[in-house]
């Protein structure tokens, strides 16, 4: 197994990539109903990465997204954001605070047109001024969006679906997006576009992601780094390269 993969432990300072530490998560154990799925599960984010938690259906990838973004509670541990303990928050007081999340299931109004949807991303603010400013920044992100402003989103391509997503979510400005399952519905060149793309948000908008994915592979080659989660605990840790590269990690997940 190569060095720089680690087992069951959490990530070091010294082996992140530069940046201070912006998530995170310590020993959250949560689960639902009483019955635990994640026993005292350790990530952190730092600034300008892309981070993506993979692993087996029911292993609690997406308890720790739901953990993280208040939708259920933690039972034990923390989570803290930016120096702030948020493990009380929820969602709305966490999107005040700059962390947004694009969820599995569509979102999108298929009813409403693109432009309509994007209005809703900042639905907590009334300066109809600032809402339009910031819906002609996605635009210029987002060419094929502009293109297609006034068509109803139910109308839209499962990529075109998807970048509205996103662009909603950055709609308030957040500065860490978190991703529950995104390829999920797009085809392979749908995906790496959209990867592609949300390698260029880093680089040029400087938004932080934390993905949960189950094409294990093209997750861990877009991420700086991930995480492996078995049976509601990290059981690998490492930069996507080295996860890749790992025989155990490989023969689990990745097909041999």
């Amino acid at each position: 197994m190569p060095t720089s993969v680690h087992k069951t432990s959490p990530v070091a300072a010294s082996s992140v990539a530069p940046g201070e530490v912006m998530l995170e998560v310590s020993g959250v154990i949560a689960g639902y109903g009483g019955f635990d799925i994640l026993h005292g599960v350790d990530v952190e984010v730092r600034r300008g990465e892309i981070v993506c938690v993979v692993g087996p259906n029911g292993s609690g990838k997406s308890t720790v997204f739901k953990a993280i973004y208040g939708l259920i509670n933690a039972r034990q541990g923390k989570v803290v954001f930016e120096g702030q303990d948020v493990t009380a928050m929820g969602p709305q007081e966490l999107l005040r605070a700059g962390m947004a999340m694009v969820p599995q299931l569509s979102t999108i109004f298929p009813s409403l047109n693109v432009y309509e949807n994007l209005e809703l991303g900042m639905y907590l603010v009334r300066d109809k001024a600032r809402v339009k400013a910031r819906i002609d920044e996605m635009f210029d992100l987002f060419p094929r969006l502009a293109e297609r402003r006034a068509q109803y989103a139910g109308t839209l391509s499962g990529g075109e679906r998807r970048a509205l997503e996103i662009a909603r979510s950055l709609m308030l400005d957040p500065r860490m997006i978190l991703m529950d399952e995104p390829s999920v519905g797009l085809s392979p060149i749908l995906t790496k576009a959209m990867f592609q793309q949300l390698r260029e948000l880093r680089d040029e908008a400087g938004i932080t992601f934390l993905l949960i994915e189950q094409n294990a592979r093209s997750a861990l080659e877009l991420a700086d780094r991930g995480y492996v989660i078995q049976r509601g605990l990290v059981s690998h840790t490492g930069t996507g390269e080295a996860l890749l590269g790992d025989d155990e990690v490989r023969r689990a997940f990745l097909g041999g």
